[in-house]
């Protein structure tokens, strides 16, 4: 059974990918290695390439957006971005990477619905993400 999520688009394109919810504001510049392709957490590291990022937002250096977009140069990038809130550096760095960034509708119902199982889909022009 396949359920569709509100979203607004920020920086539109198709992705599709089993997300990884980081429920916590992450700082591109220091918490995210743009050659592994991973988020360094206090309990180890998560992989976030190829997947769907959600997050609640960034904060931190305008440095960001280059980890971002190195995140795409090194091919580790997250496949989308799905956050509670946007913010500049968050936005040029998608851009200037071409990953897409949504806004969930009421994130945090949203991010309890997730798990690694499902899968999240967004076809570019959509109001909404698939989660199946």
């Amino acid at each position: 059974m396949s359920l569709e999520w509100r979203i607004k688009r920020v920086v539109d394109g198709d992705c599709s990918g089993r997300p990884v919810l980081i429920n916590q504001y992450l700082s591109f510049f220091g918490e995210v290695d743009p050659i592994k392709g991973v988020v360094r957490t206090d309990t180890g590291e998560i992989e976030i390439a190829g997947k769907v990022l959600v997050f609640k937002g960034s904060r931190g250096s305008t440095v960001g957006s280059y980890v971002i977009y190195a995140l795409r140069r090194n091919n580790v990038n997250p496949c989308c971005m799905i956050v509670k809130e946007v913010e500049p550096i968050l936005i040029a760095g998608c851009v200037l990477a071409g990953i897409p960034l949504f806004i969930a509708e009421d994130f945090e119902k949203f991010s309890t619905i997730l798990s690694s199982g499902k899968l999240i889909t967004h076809k570019a022009g959509d109001d909404h993400v698939t989660i199946e």
